[in-house]
């Protein structure tokens, strides 16, 4: 049952400094895109609805009007799936490529993995929809396909992969034996060699005219400089991956004082690392249910929980309740220094969605919380507050510490936050 957080907890000022300086981040996943049936319906029974090309991009397009600074898209961005089975899984770059253009202000973060795609093509990938979007990429650091568990061999295969992407967009990858397309090396006939499964063949590619790229394509070069990356942090692997890689850490707390101690951690680390902490965005997610009154999300919430099983929020955050119950907490977090921002999980992809970029942005911007979102194009670096070049190096020599982030004391009302 949802229930009031009445707990207290202390912290220095200084973490709620830190968060109040960069701004205030609101992203939406859209994953669940026509990933399960009951994205699509506000209430009631309806036959599963298979993925709608169409239809992702008018979802897209709505956050993007409403001022949404993020659509992230993870690697479990599927294509349809029954009950308990997977019919297709759609590439969530080629996903971000097709919105792109239709898209003015929100950035686009499409997860890839590395375990099992050259980071060449990663960095290619994220490039043309950087190039598409006018700046407006991210890439997130993958888990292969059917893998769970944020383990220290994936943390460490994708540390060494995420500096070759890094090095492709800087124009420094070292050249690969034989020729290459855009970074990608390929055979005297133009073929790229793939292992999988143990079983090897080659795609002949497009020979490249002067001044193409692969595939017959101008080369493409990031807007931004370096799109920024993602990492979610669901284990101490992936914290320690993102405090060295991350401009922007997906992390899960059901509760403030919980953020407040990964952001700290996530901080920390970074610092260790040689990092500016103050050049990373932690972001709390959070799954949501919104309605006009806080009875009405509640009975959606146990009729969704009813049919599609307790676990739907993904151990998330839940907040049900009305958009200023939401807008409530997610100041009160960033105030308290649990988060530079939050990712949401819309329970039913319409009406939750227009209910975030029609009453929770607006009742933000009305309290000043955050800015009216800007009508010209920004590069997504420019919208996290982020460096232009995408550097997050050493401190200089002599520089001050960056403020650490500790608990302070924060008390909640009554709004309908489940851990």
């Amino acid at each position: 049952m949802p229930y009031s957080p009445s707990t207290t907890s202390s912290t220095s000022s200084s973490a709620a400094s830190s968060a109040a300086s960069s701004p205030l981040v609101l992203g939406v996943d859209l994953t669940a895109a026509g990933a399960r049936p009951g994205v699509h319906r506000a209430r009631g029974i309806v036959q599963p609805r298979s993925f709608d090309g169409e239809r992702f991009v008018q979802l897209v397009r709505t956050a993007d009007a409403g001022g949404l600074d993020l659509v992230t898209l993870d690697e479990g961005f599927l294509l349809h799936p029954g009950r308990r089975q997977v019919t297709g899984r759609l590439d969530a770059a080629v996903a971000a490529a097709r919105v792109a253009p239709h898209t003015r202000r929100a950035g686009l973060v499409a997860a890839v993995d590395t375990a099992h795609v050259d980071p060449a093509h990663v960095a290619q990938a994220i490039a043309r929809v950087d190039q598409a979007s006018a700046g407006r990429a991210g890439w997130q650091v993958g888990l292969p396909a059917g893998a769970v568990v944020q383990d220290d061999a994936w943390a460490a295969q994708a540390l060494g992969a995420a500096a070759q992407v890094v090095r492709h967009w800087d124009g420094q990858a070292a050249g690969a034996t034989g020729d290459t397309a855009g970074g990608v090396a390929v055979d005297d006939d133009g073929r790229f060699r793939v292992d999988h499964d143990g079983i090897r063949f080659a795609v002949r590619r497009h020979r490249p005219a002067e001044g193409e790229g692969p595939a017959g394509h101008r080369d493409a070069a990031p807007r931004q400089g370096r799109p920024p990356v993602v990492v979610s942090v669901r284990s101490e692997a992936a914290l320690h991956l993102a405090a060295r890689t991350a401009d922007v850490v997906r992390v899960a707390a059901t509760a403030p004082a919980r953020a407040v101690r990964l952001r700290s951690q996530v901080r920390d680390a970074a610092e260790a690392a040689g990092r500016d902490p103050d050049t990373l965005r932690v972001l709390t997610e959070a799954y949501v249910v919104l309605a006009e009154d806080r009875a009405s999300a509640q009975a959606r919430l146990e009729l969704v929980e009813a049919l599609e099983g307790p676990e739907i929020s993904g151990g998330l955050l839940v907040v049900a309740g009305t958009p200023d119950d939401l807008a409530e907490t997610i100041v009160d977090w960033r105030d308290a220094g649990a988060s530079d921002g939050f990712l949401l999980r819309p329970s039913s992809l319409g009406p939750d969605l227009d209910a975030l970029v029609d009453g929770v942005l607006p009742r933000l911007v009305r309290d000043g919380v955050r800015a009216v979102a800007s009508p010209a194009p920004r590069t997504l670096r420019a919208t996290l507050g982020l460096p232009d070049d995408g550097a997050a190096g050493p401190r200089p020599a002599g520089a001050p510490a960056a403020a650490r982030t500790r608990p302070r004391g924060r008390t909640a009302d009554s709004r309908l936050v489940r851990a």
